[in-house]
């Protein structure tokens, strides 16, 4: 059933999805359009406040069915929408980006608590310092990205305010060649690589400091990605 103009009288925002330079929105409720996206649970047909997919969806301009069936395989609007919505951007209203980094700011505080630590002492740094120091630098949280992925980049804009030691997992990956560069730029994304070494059976060895507090998240992560074409050992390099 095609909905009417009505529906838009209550919030809306947009879900957009480029592919191969197109451009696929939707309009949905907001409420039920974030949790959908974050859980996958809902029914796309109360999320859907209008039931079109659009290329412009301010200048109402719809996208013709050859073309949804071209790019998504289907015409069927509700199945398209679940696409649009899981896999591509949801437009945030003012309220939710202000929950939803708040939320993101106060995990990772919680994990830099635990590896933070006074360099004189050995004593974590309290939460309510890091809080503090946060504010003073004005790092960025992004509000989709997971807390785990973040914590590199705010330890780095904490360094200008904070003096701390963190603690730290050494790991001593061994993979193939080809994909020792992928593998290094996963694993410095979250940590520091320390050391690569081309072995004489022309795999690679990389050594790895990655804090802690994300560590259980980063070999789960190696694993979806590489499987068993990476091998670990946690404890010191050489």
């Amino acid at each position: 059933m095609r909905r009417s103009r009505a529906e838009l009288s209550r919030p809306s925002t947009i879900s957009r999805l480029s592919l191969r330079g197109e451009r696929f929105e939707i309009i949905v409720a907001p409420d039920p359009a974030l949790n959908f996206k974050l859980t996958g649970k809902g029914d796309i047909r109360k999320i859907l406040l209008m039931d079109e997919v659009y290329s412009d969806s301010k200048k109402g301009l719809r996208v013709p069915s050859e073309k949804l069936k071209k790019f998504f395989g289907t015409t069927d609007v509700f199945t398209i929408a679940e696409k649009i919505l899981l896999e591509g951007e949801l437009q945030l209203t003012g309220e939710q980006r202000r929950r939803m980094i708040e939320n993101k700011r106060q995990q990772i505080i919680a994990m830099l608590s635990k590896i933070l630590v006074e360099p004189s002492t050995g004593n974590p740094i309290p939460s309510l310092r890091v809080d503090q120091a946060l504010n003073q630098v004005g790092v960025s949280i992004d509000p989709f990205k997971p807390p785990e992925e973040q914590v590199k980049n705010v330890v780095k804009a904490l360094k200008q305010v904070l003096q701390f030691k963190v603690n730290e997992v050494v790991l001593t990956m061994t993979c193939p060649q080809t994909l020792s560069n992928d593998v290094y730029g996963f694993t410095n994304s979250m940590g520091e690589v320390d050391q690569t070494r081309v072995l004489k059976d022309k795999n690679v060895r990389l050594v790895a400091r990655i804090p802690s507090a994300t560590m259980s998240y980063f070999l789960e992560g190696l694993s979806k990605k590489y499987g068993d074409q990476v091998k670990v050992d946690i404890g010191a390099g050489g």
